[in-house]
Parts: structure tokens; sequence; C-alpha cells
């Protein structure tokens, strides 16, 4: 049947429901006697979403930020009205210290935040000429947004509601799918893999896999809203995505083993083995143990491939696990062993304290702007100006260069002012009640709502809907004042540019710079990761090392070189977290090797920029550990990819992997029993000192 519905269905379906529910927030608001009814209406248009789960988070935290700022509004206006440069300093400040902590939390949570700040402007500034009626305001557009929130919620998640599941499962299967395709490449190489070639198809294909990881967890984030069997299964869901994450440097550094083992036939058993196993599909508890009867050695080139053995084994075990938490996620009935079942993670994305510093700061100065020309030159309605300043500085500052948009935005609003005008001035005067208002407002509603779902379009038909619903202002009564409606649009347009003028003279075209800054972040991470005195938790290392990477890529492409050079810090992260476990249960001369290196690797993060090399003394630290290690049984893959224990068998893995990551071009590795006799450079390429154990 699905083959016989146009494609603009679904667009139809969600634009029909967007204007019931904006005719019923339109009623039910003239019905009570509400004198602004059209916040009602714009209110439906911001907060809906295709996904039921997604536009209760955004009511919910929409309705919060609303009341927070109504009460900041009533709170200064009275207090301040006497002095117009302190209030509008007070406000200015408010909304860009609101903007910048809402920044530093990419959860639905950050949105609490972005409303109080520019909704205490929506309030308090028009307020300036009437201050005895702040309060009737701010009670006003409280009432207005909860109805528009309400209207739109109920719409959303009683007609033809879409679970979020419909949306985050068939992703989750998707990526899923594409880690077992790289798997399978990594396995069914005949030739040396490719290098790590910004431009080649294959690695650039991989790295996109961070960013695709990283939508899904922000996505998961609405899952506690949906009322669906997804919102019980919110800790599976958390679970499934720490695989995810935790795939990319198993899978990642399995690459790189394979690209430096070329062709071992030592190592065509187990893959062979792991082929036959990925083709079956079949769930953790079938998957071959790969170390068993593996070849046992000390020289460099045996532990590469218990290196890659390993990794093969733990890449194994994470996609059956994560195939088994699918499972459950599409049929709750389906039974989980009992690691999986009561496993909890947390995961924890990264943010940018200069990007929300500078955000903040710009939003607060534009309105101040703003604000001056307004008191300076007596303009009547320059509140308005003021308001949509801070309101656009806020909608697009976690952009790295929000300007155009800022642009784009204000266009879509300008464009929305002839319709509107020809509304209010032409059909309006013509009708008579609730129905026959419905009626003539249904065209533009459904007209608007087609394009809402659109991905590239649907932002500025948001925009389009809030210039045309505000510019038309409805009310109680028919009122229309060509003059009042001139001088507020003109203070919208000027509140675009006041928005990106300013944004652009303080933060530029901030690409390169937020791409820089986020490498040193991952820099300075390594460097807190390495320099911890306890184990951190590998989720949260993990998530946040991926996060970064997926944000660089998502700005560069997945074919730059510095999007190749973060997947390398990922798994470097990884490392330095296994290596800090090792060292908290190591014995003496171990865990006092593990200190050493982890000195060093924390000095030369935190010293150097991203891309340096790191210091030789770095290499004989990881040498010097690794040879402790050398007598240790061979490791296994166990719960979650993890190797069961923190012992030196799981220690020599890690060791070998960092070795590998950091200094990919050293000389081989040495044990104990290869230093015997000279030990000059030619022997080593390193000082004499450099091998002692």
């Amino acid at each position: 049947m699905k083959r016989w519905i146009p494609h603009w269905w679904p667009a139809l379906i969600y634009s029909i429901k967007n204007a019931i529910a904006a005719l019923m927030a339109l009623g039910i608001s003239l019905l009570v006697g509400q004198d602004m009814p059209f916040w009602a209406i714009t209110t439906v248009y911001i907060v809906a979403n295709p996904v039921s789960a997604v536009t209760r988070s955004k009511a919910i935290y929409r309705a919060i930020g609303t009341v927070i700022g109504a009460a900041v509004a009533v709170a200064l206006v009275p207090m301040l009205v006497e002095w117009p440069l302190m209030l509008s300093l007070a406000l200015a400040l408010w909304v860009g210290g609101c903007l910048a902590i809402s920044l530093l939390d990419r959860s639905p949570r950050a949105y609490v935040l972005m409303l109080a700040g520019y909704t205490a402007t929506i309030i308090g500034f028009p307020a300036v000429n009437r201050p005895e009626a702040i309060f009737d305001v701010a009670t006003a557009r409280v009432t207005e947004i909860l109805l528009g929130i309400a209207c739109a919620t109920a719409v959303h998640s009683l007609i033809l509601p879409q679970s979020l599941g419909e949306r985050l499962g068939p992703r989750l299967e998707a990526w899923l799918s594409d880690a077992e395709a790289w798997l399978s490449d990594i396995l069914t190489a005949k030739v040396d893999p490719p290098a790590d070639d910004p431009t080649d198809d294959f690695e650039r294909d991989r790295r996109r896999l961070a960013v695709d990881a990283v939508e899904c967890v922000l996505l998961a984030t609405h899952v506690p809203y949906d009322t669906s069997h997804w919102r019980e299964a919110n800790r599976t869901v958390q679970a499934l995505l720490y695989r995810m994450l935790l795939l990319l440097p198993l899978l990642s550094g399995l690459a790189d083993r394979r690209r430096s083992l070329r062709n071992d036939p030592a190592l065509a058993p187990a893959m062979a083995n792991a082929r036959r196993w990925l083709a079956k599909g079949e769930p953790m508890n079938a998957q071959p143990d790969y170390l068993t009867g593996a070849p046992q050695g000390r020289t460099w080139s045996d532990l590469l491939r218990e290196s890659f053995l390993v990794r093969l084994g733990q890449a194994s075990t994470v996609l059956g696990e994560s195939r088994q938490l699918l499972a459950r996620l599409e049929d709750p009935r389906a039974s989980l062993p009992p690691a999986l079942d009561s496993q909890r993670v947390q995961l924890r994305l990264s943010n940018d304290p200069g990007l929300a510093l500078m955000s903040g700061l710009s939003a607060s100065v534009a309105i101040l702007v703003v604000t001056a020309f307004w008191i300076l030159a007596g303009w009547p309605d320059g509140a308005g100006a003021a308001v949509m300043t801070g309101v656009f500085c806020c909608l697009f500052a976690a952009m790295d260069n929000p300007v155009p948009m800022i642009l784009a935005f204000g266009a879509s609003i300008t464009g929305a002012i002839p319709l509107a005008g020809l509304y209010l001035f032409g059909v309006l005067p013509q009708v008579d009640g609730f129905w026959a208002l419905s009626f003539v407002l249904l065209p533009p509603m459904l007209g608007i709502g087609m394009f809402l779902i659109d991905p590239r379009r649907g932002m500025l038909a948001t925009a389009f809907a809030m210039g045309f619903f505000t510019a038309l202002a409805l009310q109680q009564e028919y009122s229309a004042d060509l003059e009042r409606f001139i001088n507020s649009n003109i203070g919208q347009v000027l509140a675009v540019f006041a928005a990106a003028g300013i944004t652009a003279a303080m933060r530029g075209s901030a690409t390169g710079g937020a791409i820089a800054r986020m490498a040193r972040r991952q820099h300075a991470d390594l460097a807190r990761l390495a320099a911890a005195t306890t184990a951190p938790d590998p989720a949260q290392v993990l998530s946040r090392a991926s996060d970064q990477l997926a944000l660089i890529t998502q700005r560069l492409g997945a074919g730059d070189e510095r999007a190749v050079m973060g997947l390398s810090e990922v798994r470097i992260a990884s490392n330095i977290a296994a290596v800090q476990q090792l060292r908290a249960s190591a014995e003496r001369p171990l865990r006092v090797a593990c200190s050493r290196l982890l000195h060093t690797a924390a000095r030369h993060f935190s010293q150097t920029v991203p891309g340096a090399t790191p210091p030789p003394a770095l290499l004989t630290q990881i040498d010097r550990a690794l040879r402790l290690t050398l007598d240790a049984a061979p490791p296994r893959a166990g719960h979650a990819g993890e190797l069961i224990g923190s012992d030196p068998a799981t220690g020599r893995a890690e060791l070998v992997a960092l070795r590998r990551n950091l200094f990919p071009d050293a000389p081989d590795f040495l044990p104990p029993e290869a230093l015997i006799g000279p030990t000059t450079g030619p022997t080593t390429g390193l000082a004499p000192e450099a091998v002692i154990p």
C-alpha cells in the first residue's frame, strides 16, 4: 500500500495537524477573552515536531522557561523602570547569561534557559511605557504560551502520533549495518587496505559514522518523553548507544592493525571464523573465541597479532550485544542476558565554553545597541526591535557562523509581512466570527505547514509563520493601524541587521576558529584524562571524545585530514582510559610504569598543539610498561567488549594499541631478551638509556 502514498502526504498530514492545533488555540483564546491570541498560534508552530516525544519535550521546557522569564520581567521592570539604561543593561545581561549557560548543555534542558532569557525581554521591553500593567502582560503571555503548548501537545499526541521509535529505530539499525559492513571490509580485504588517506571513500564513510552516532545520541535525549514502550526502554537505548560509540575506536583500531599486519597467514583462521559468524548474524553468546589457539610470542609482530585478535573479539562481542539490545527495543518481550539487562550507562556530550561566552556577549551587546537607539531616538515602537534582536541572537547562537541563518530567518519573517498586510487590511475587515476567521486563515496555515518538515526549508517556514502571525496580531476585536503596522515591522528589519552585524563583528565567520578550538579541547581532554588520579568512566570518555570528533567532522567533512586526526584521538582516549584502569589494580612495578607513562602523556598533551609528535620518552615508557606485561596470560574478550579484569593481560593489548596510535612509524618493540648485548642506537633506533627495561 505504501507505494500508492504520494511523497508529499506526510507533509500534508503534519500541516493539517498543526492547523488544527493552531485554530484550537485561537478558538479557546478568543472564547476565554485573552488579549493576544496570536501568541498561542505562534507557539504551536514553534513547539510542533513530527515526533510526538520531541513536541512534548520542547513543550515542557518551553513552559518552564516562559514562567521563569515572566517572573524575571515582573521583578525587574517595576524596580528599574525609572532608569531605562539600567533596565536595558539588566535585561541584556540576563539574556546573555541565560544564553551562555544554555549552550553548555546540549540536551533538551537547554531550552529552559534560552526561553527564560528572551521571554523576559518579550514581556519586559513592551511594558516599559506602562509598568503598572507588567503583571497582567506577563500573565497574558504565560497563559497564551501554555495554551499553545497544550494544544500542540494534545493534537500531536492524539492524532496519528509518531513514536520516537519509528524515527530512531531505523537509524540505529542502519548504523549497526554500516558498522558490520566496516568489519566485513576489514576481514575480506585481499590486499593491504587503504591508509588513512583523507580523500579515500573507505575512510571517509567510516568517519561519518561518528556523526551519525552522535545524532542518534541527541535524538535519544527525547526518549523519556515518548509514550510507546521505548520510554520504559531508555536504559536499553543508552546501553546500545554506548556500544555504538565503543565500536568507533574498536573498528578503527582493528583496521589499523590489519594495515600493519597486511595479509598475515596466522590471522586467516580467525578472520574466516569471524566472517562466518558475521554472515550468520548470531548473538554475542555464539561469538567464537578468537584468542583460543592463537599463536603466542613476544616479538612486536606477535603482539600486533594478539592486538588484532583482541580487537576482533571485542568488536564481535559489542556487535553481538548490540544486536540483542536492538532486538529488545523492537520487541520488549525479547530476553537479554543478565549482564546486559542490568547495566547502567551514562553518556556525556562535549560543550564549547568559548562559543558560549562569545554568543552570550554578542546577544547582550546587540540588545544594548538597539535599546540605546530606541531610547535616544524616542522611537515609539522600538521595543519590538529590541525584543527581536535578542530572539535572533539566541536562536542561532549554537552555530559557528550564525550570520547567514539570521539573515535568512529575518528575510523569511520580512517576506511574511506583505501577506499579513493583505490579510489585515484586505481580508479580515470582511470576516465576522470564529468559523469565518478559521476558513480564511486555513490556506496560509496549510501552505506554511507543508514546508515545516523539510530539512532545508523547515526553519525558514517556521520563521515565515512567526512573521505572519506576529504581524497579523490577532486580537479580540479587529484593529488595524497602518502606521503602527509599518513601524513595528520596520523594527523587525532593524533587529535582523543589528543581530547579524554585531554577531559578525564579535564572532566573525567562526568555522575555522571553532574547529581549532575543538581540536585544542580534544587535546586538552587527553591531558586531563592522562593526569586523572582515579580511573575514569569509559562511557563518558567515549561519548565526549566521539562527540568532539563528530562536531569536527560535521564542519570539515569526513574527508579532511583533521577529521582523521580526530578519530585517532578517540582511540587514544580509549587507550588512556584503559591504562588508567590497569594502573588502579596492577602490582607495584607495573603501577609505577603506568604512572610515569601517564604523567609524560599528560605533560605532552597539555604543552603541545594538536598533531605534535609525542616525545621519545613516552615511547620508552610505553615499552617499559609493555615488557612488564609479557608474561601474563592471553587476554579474553568479555562483557561489552571490555577485557575481563584489569590485569597485565588486559594492559598488554591496550599498551600495544596506544603505542601503535601514538607512534605508528616507530621501530619495532623489543622484548627483554632482545635487549641483551649492545644497547646502541643501530640496534633499537633509540638512545642506550631508552632501552632499559
